[in-house]
């Protein structure tokens, strides 16, 4: 298979997933809302909540690397793994990231890229897209692995193992970077107009 076969067939499983009525841009907008609302509420200032987007964008990473390290394995082993150890590696994230000094270590890193602006409405502002934007790539990754794996298309999902992990990764992270930016610039044009 070539990369451009490679890259269409990775372009058909993201086109497959946005089209799953979990990916409808009113919902993803109506909960966006909703977790903005729960995060300011549940904080005392403007600080404190553009503190908690840094942490959640790390946090996302942490489950994105992980996702990551998962279709790593699959490719590299040329074997498809269960659905199941996929959902119990994911659930344990969170123990991991408590158990190290995953945010400690990663927060840094994240806080030039989270905090951008001159004013604490612009910080708050970027740092909302940011972490909406993480959170989106690593669903759309999450729903990737999910078809990967599905029994029923192992025949099609056989070509990738063809490649190496880096290039499927690759891939991969371009299609979940583009599908998220685009769902984004879509959610801002209805949020615009309400």
């Amino acid at each position: 298979m070539s990369i451009e076969l490679l890259s269409k067939n990775t372009a058909d499983v993201f086109n497959a997933i946005v089209r799953e009525p979990n990916w409808d841009k009113t919902e993803l907008l109506e909960g966006i809302k909703k977790i903005i609302l729960q995060a300011r509420d549940s904080v005392g200032s403007p600080e404190e909540y553009l503190e908690s987007l840094l942490v959640n964008v790390t946090l996302q990473s942490a489950y994105t690397n992980t996702a990551i390290s998962f279709l790593t394995e699959c490719i590299e082993e040329e074997q498809f793994l269960s659905h199941e150890s996929f959902q119990s590696i994911m659930a344990n994230v969170p123990n991991q990231v408590k158990d190290s000094n995953f945010i400690a270590e990663n927060t840094p890193r994240f806080k030039e890229l989270v905090y951008k602006g001159s004013t604490s409405e612009e910080h708050i502002a970027y740092a909302e897209s940011v972490y909406f934007h993480t959170k989106l790539v690593n669903d759309l990754l999450i729903g990737f692995i999910g078809i990967f794996l599905e029994p029923d298309n192992r025949n099609y999902m056989d070509n990738y193992l063809e490649y190496s992990s880096k290039v499927v990764v690759d891939a991969v992270m371009h299609y979940c970077q583009t599908y998220s930016n685009h769902i984004l610039e879509e959610i801002n044009a209805m949020n615009s107009t309400q």
